[in-house]
């Protein structure tokens, strides 16, 4: 499995998946009974992120392909008739065909051929019609028949009632964000496309995509700032707090693994972790938008310096706390001078008794033995 690092090189090729099931390659985030979804920890959400860079990768390692990308080459090849295939799991094939991109297959190409006839089926399939809106967004940028074909699942079909691969909460959860943030992603995605309304480099912030528009219109985006107006990690204004869901995280990572290729959503990712104090995840993510993907507008070079500031003084204070919580070591007791006097009086004493006892023996005759014949 290829590390952190190695998603600079990949992910330009990464296939968005959008409102997507697949149940051999299940990619949903969890949900609560609540009816929320549940942020993964950062590196499960990252591995599972550097699966479908790999399974898009079609380049060979010293000669050989990477693991994740066999599998689902295999998976498919072992279809033998893609179009006598009933619609949905069609659909979970052509999830598969998006996944692997149009490197050296055309598979993006083979997924819009095997779904488009199903668009002329009496009831047409949900995930027919969100698949082909996802295919059309990694096509290089339909988004005016990605949001046709959005659309035409929410008015035209019906999400059904369990999916394999998804408990009931996540089923739920993702019909929320199929008929709530998806729909206004794309939208945003179609407007910055516009030469007429695209932001500038130096204007350009995270994916606008919180709050969700109120139905007198869109609402004034979430700005990651403090009470003074100033970005400060780590800190967040209540009125901009307040534009977020409880489980603002646990969305954009479900869009990022419907659409890894969007720099600006992994931006917003990281302004939510750094509002949070999470500086490592967000000091990642950073790192990866501007030295790997080579996108560094200039607000986002700022907000990362700030970031690395938080990180190494979060880490310091770290240090220092986990220095103070062990045990002191025992102080040695200082000498005293009078114990010096002492000592040196006690080595004065011993050494007079030895002078004068040599100087006794000096002076005494020789044994008391006569000399004399």
């Amino acid at each position: 499995m290829r590390t952190l690092g190695a998603i600079a090189v990949l992910i330009v090729a990464a296939p968005a998946l959008a409102s997507l099931a697949d149940p051999d390659e299940p990619m949903a985030i969890p949900a609560t009974a609540d009816g929320q979804g549940e942020a993964l920890p950062f590196d499960r959400f990252n591995q599972r992120m550097i699966t479908l860079v790999n399974i898009a990768d079609p380049r060979l390692l010293d000669g050989k392909m990477n693991r994740d990308r066999l599998k689902v080459l295999a998976r498919v090849n072992a279809v033998k008739n893609p179009k006598a295939l009933p619609p949905e799991q069609a659909a979970f094939l052509a999830v598969d065909y998006m996944r692997l991109g149009n490197g050296d297959g055309l598979y993006l190409n083979k997924a819009i051929d095997l779904l488009a006839p199903h668009l002329r089926d009496r009831r047409p399939s949900y995930f027919v019609c969100t698949t082909l809106a996802a295919i059309h967004v990694a096509r290089g940028g339909e988004f005016a028949e990605a949001i046709d074909k959005q659309e035409a699942a929410l008015l035209d079909c019906e999400m059904p009632a369990e999916v394999k691969g998804w408990s009931t909460a996540e089923r739920n959860w993702i019909a929320q964000l199929d008929r709530e943030y998806v729909p206004y992603y794309l939208r945003i995605r179609r407007s910055e496309a516009d030469p007429a309304t695209r932001p500038s480099l130096e204007t350009i912030g995270p994916t606008p995509l919180f709050p969700l528009p109120s139905k007198t219109g869109p609402a004034e985006p979430v700005r990651f700032v403090n009470e003074a107006g100033k970005y400060e990690p780590g800190v967040l204004a209540k009125a901009e707090r307040d534009k977020l869901p409880p489980d603002a995280i646990a969305i954009v990572q479900q869009l990022l693994l419907w659409f890894p290729t969007d720099a600006r959503l992994l931006w917003l990712l990281a302004e939510l972790y750094a509002a949070d104090g999470k500086f490592k995840e967000a000091d990642t993510i950073t790192y990866q938008c501007t030295a790997s993907r080579n996108y560094a507008p200039r607000q986002l070079l700022e907000h990362r310096g700030a970031i690395v500031k938080a990180l190494a003084a979060q880490e310091k204070r770290a240090a220092e706390q986990a220095k103070a919580a062990l045990p002191a070591e025992p102080e040695e007791e200082p000498i005293s001078l009078r114990a010096i006097w002492l000592y040196f009086a006690g080595v004065i004493a011993i050494a007079t008794v030895a002078l004068v006892r040599g100087w006794t023996k000096r002076g005494k005759p020789n044994g008391g033995m006569n000399c004399c014949r």
